[in-house]
């Protein structure tokens, strides 16, 4: 009963977890171990009801056959789904090859019989399988999956960043206790050609803590982090190294039950192997064990403790990725601590205004937290020397302020980033995680990462920046299109001026005065408005427009205010979807500047109509003209003019208006002839104006 129980627990465990990853699902890695999960589920529910179904209990047994036999294909699906590779053809022959071999088991377990796989006298009494010799090699061909899934996991774990492995080694431990508790399930058939299904109890066990572990890792530490595996194949083979020795050692175990007998043996055998699985993923998931290893095989295995062009490629690949200069930051100190084996490390940026180093970045530094305020000696020494600061070799010797801030930091190094004889900033390193004597080799490396790493932190600062210029200037942008709107509300309060001297006796002025005064004071309240409520870009109010319409109403209140100046008017209806507040300032910008431009004695034609699916306004003076020079070089730019008291903002903004409605502005002009202004804008047909 107690069994039972517990397999009943581990299925609904499995289960629900396996529910949970394909409903959260966020990649295609969710929905592999969603299905591996899955699938162990129903191999422990066919497991129980082969051993608790009086009727037919093989039938079920061979149902636990096939799902077995789908778990390599399984396996691989969820190592593939963490690869390196970005496309099916990128996928190596050899990963080719064992996708493909992974087929043979579903297929075996449908052709050959199942007294080829395994035969049992009294499967519910004994819970014994013996196994044939199609059964041993599946079961093996099985356990090997199941190895080369943890040997991938280990990889994997291995090449994720120190900042974010806490996020996903509760889940890594979990998926691994599971392949683990596989691995020994299945090993005894290498020791006794059997399967004891006696051992479906510890397997249970392992799924419920495997369930929880990875349970807990999703729901409290999010979904983990996108894991891509290293190209580090001898470091990846630790994990093969120590399966296989742990399958040597259950050999020399099996061979000495010759001379302890068979009883005895077993139940040590059974104990020494558990506990040598928990030993080998203890190993498998120590910090400090694996850098020991990497040392220990750099030094034995290579002629460079470092390849240098993986490490460059590394580090400039994980700055590709940052988005701002905090995440920067921190793969600066990832980088150090994964490639010398820190424990803990923090970054220390030059502060202009304190002229001290503030720490802006810290990843597991235990010591307090101080600004460094570094002596001219220490600035000289790393700027001439071009040297990592080692504390204790005495090279050296730090002042007052410097060996406090060791102290309470507990720094080891100090390594400098400068660019241009300025040291920038200064990385800590703290404690290592297996000590080691560095070498040559490695301060060569940490001052080549430094320097990259200066490079990168003064880019993404200039970059920052820079979009604060941007935003300035955009301010400034605006302030000037409000600045010139003001010009030509006051250039029209200026004519009325001006004209009210010779026609103030006059009715019909007098009414056209205060009819303009009015609708200048109402355009100048809509502005400070407008003011008030900024957007980040300017927004159009688009309706259907006669062009025609618009300009001819624009002319005439031109006339109303210069009713000296000559303007000749030949329109014909023309419709565009338009804003027309915004189109009208350009009629009238382009028109005041005619104005201005002739003089007294001048004319002025304007001209509408449409020419293709383009409607246009022409305006045409001969006035003073312009040079190719200032057209080609000048016109349309910010802040050039030829006007005297010009701001040389007008038609810049006119441009803006016109080319945020898909139109184009056509200049023709010569000095001393005059010039013709050609407003283009998309046009509408009647019939679409009608339904519209």
């Amino acid at each position: 009963m107690f069994e039972l129980t517990v397999s009943a627990i581990a299925s609904v465990s499995l289960l629900t977890l396996s529910l949970y990853l394909f409903l959260k699902r966020k990649t295609a890695a969710d929905v592999a171990l969603s299905a591996v999960i899955f699938l162990f589920a129903l191999i422990e529910i066919a497991d129980q009801l082969s051993l608790n179904l009086q009727n037919n209990p093989l039938f079920f047994k061979r149902l636990a056959l096939f799902l077995e036999s789908m778990l390599p294909a399984f396996l691989m699906l969820f190592t593939l789904s963490h690869s390196r590779w970005r496309s099916v053809k990128s996928i190596s022959f050899s990963w080719w090859a064992l996708t493909a071999a992974a087929l043979f088991f579903p297929v075996s377990a449908l052709v050959f019989p199942a007294n080829d796989f395994f035969y049992s006298p009294d499967l519910q009494t004994e819970k014994l399988l013996f196994l044939g010799t199609v059964g041993y090699w599946f079961y093996m061909g099985v356990m090997i999956y199941c190895v080369i899934a943890l040997i991938h996991l280990e990889a994997a774990f291995s090449v994720t960043s120190t900042s974010d492995r806490w996020r996903i080694k509760l889940e890594v431990i979990g998926v691994g206790s599971i392949l683990a508790v596989m691995i020994f399930y299945f090993s005894q058939g290498l020791l006794y050609r059997s399967i004891n299904m006696n051992l479906i109890p510890v397997r249970s066990g392992a799924f419920i803590v495997a369930a929880i572990l990875v349970g807990y890792s999703r729901i409290f530490r999010g979904n983990g982090v996108r894991i891509t595996v290293s190209r580090y194949v001898l470091y990846r083979s630790l994990s093969l190294i120590l399966v296989g020795l742990y399958l040597l050692f259950l050999g020399l175990i099996g061979e000495g039950m010759r001379y302890l007998g068979a009883s005895f043996s077993r139940d040590i055998a059974i104990f020494i192997a558990f506990t040598a699985g928990i030993v080998m993923l203890i190993i498998l998931f120590s910090e400090r064990l694996r850098r020991r290893a990497k040392v220990l095989i750099n030094k034995h295995f290579y002629a460079n403790k470092y390849d240098y062009r993986t490490e460059w490629l590394n580090f400039t690949t994980r700055l590709t990725s940052c988005r701002n200069i905090a995440d920067v930051r921190d793969v600066i100190l990832s980088t150090f601590r994964e490639t010398f084996g820190l424990n803990g490390a923090s970054l220390y940026i030059l502060d202009d205004n304190k002229k001290r180093y503030a720490q802006v970045a810290n990843q597991s530094m235990h010591g307090e937290m101080m600004d460094l305020n570094a002596s001219e000696a220490l600035i000289s020494y790393f700027r001439d020397r071009d040297r990592v600061f080692n504390p204790f070799d005495g090279e050296y010797m730090p002042d007052a302020d410097e060996a406090l801030f060791i102290e309470r930091t507990g720094a080891r190094l100090l390594v400098p980033l400068m660019n241009n004889g300025r040291i920038e900033g200064i990385v800590v390193f703290g404690e290592q995680l297996a000590e080691e004597n560095f070498i040559y080799e490695d301060f060569d490396l940490m001052k080549t990462i430094a320097r990259h790493a200066t490079l990168a932190l003064l880019n993404f600062r200039l970059s920052e920046e820079l979009a604060e210029t941007r935003e300035v200037a955009a301010v400034a942008k605006i302030s000037s299109f409000v600045i010139h709107d003001l010009k030509n509300h006051t250039t029209t309060l200026s004519l009325l001026l001006d004209n009210a001297r010779d026609y103030l006796d006059d009715p019909e002025f007098q009414e056209d005065m205060i009819k303009s005064i009015r609708n200048t004071l109402t355009k100048m309240k809509d502005l400070i408005q407008r003011l008030k409520t900024v957007p980040e870009k300017q927004e159009l109010n688009p309706v259907h427009t006669d062009i025609n319409f618009l300009a001819e109403k624009t002319v005439c209140e031109v006339m109303k205010i210069k009713p000296d100046i000559k303007i000749e008017y030949d329109g014909t209806s023309a419709v565009s979807v338009v804003d027309a507040v915004e189109i009208r300032k350009v009629i009238l910008n382009i028109l005041l500047n005619a104005v201005e431009a002739v003089g007294e004695d001048g004319v002025i034609s304007v001209e509408t109509g449409s020419n293709g699916d383009m409607t246009y306004v022409r305006v045409e003076d001969n006035g003073c003209g312009m040079t190719d020079d200032f057209i080609n070089n000048h016109l349309f730019k910010p802040f050039r003019t030829t006007k005297e008291k010009g701001l040389g903002i007008g038609l810049y903004q006119c441009r803006q208006i016109v080319d945020a409605h898909d139109g184009r502005i056509e200049v023709n002009s010569a000095a001393g002839k005059g010039s013709v202004f050609t407003v283009h804008l998309p046009m509408i047909k009647e019939a679409e104006f009608a339904t519209g």
